[in-house]
């Protein structure tokens, strides 16, 4: 083997390991929730999303896009830009207020009378850019009064 030779070997050897950098940490799938619901006195809705990162690193978190369907019924279409970042296995809550359509209204009257509350679905995504895209997410779960306060649900 010629001297050239041996010299380059160790160069590009080098070159291919400074090529690699460090380990990177994928993000995990995040998710949403209702933290609480408020009905107002015109009827509408003030909403407190719980958005919640599954990732142990922080993350960015641009637009947030659901459907709410409550009882079963379709409430609203939500559109958020949050724009924050939530720090790594943590969560932070965004609000937002909508005007329920008529048909959820008259089922949630309904539903959280029940003994176990209003059930809700939220579906739909979370864009992260740092992973440079749209993370779908479905949560189901059930609304219940806050007791001693009025038209207050959690």
């Amino acid at each position: 083997m010629s001297r050239l030779l041996r010299r380059l070997i160790p160069l590009i050897a080098l070159s291919a390991l400074a090529g690699c950098g460090p380990p990177t940490h994928p993000i995990n799938p995040p998710n949403a929730s209702i933290q609480q619901l408020d009905v107002l006195p015109d009827g509408r809705w003030k909403l407190q999303i719980r958005l919640e990162n599954f990732s142990d690193k922080t993350v960015h978190y641009a637009t947030f896009k659901a459907a709410l369907r409550v009882g079963g019924v379709a409430a609203a279409d939500i559109t958020l830009n949050p724009d924050m970042d939530i720090p790594g296995e943590n969560a932070d809550v965004v609000e937002t207020t909508l005007a329920p359509s008529a048909d959820a209204l008259k089922a949630f009257a309904i539903d959280i009378k029940q003994p176990g509350g209003a059930a809700y679905e939220l579906k739909g995504t979370i864009n992260i850019p740092a992973a440079s895209k749209d993370f779908k997410f479905e949560h189901k779960s059930r609304l219940s009064p806050v007791p001693g306060i009025a038209n207050e649900y959690r």
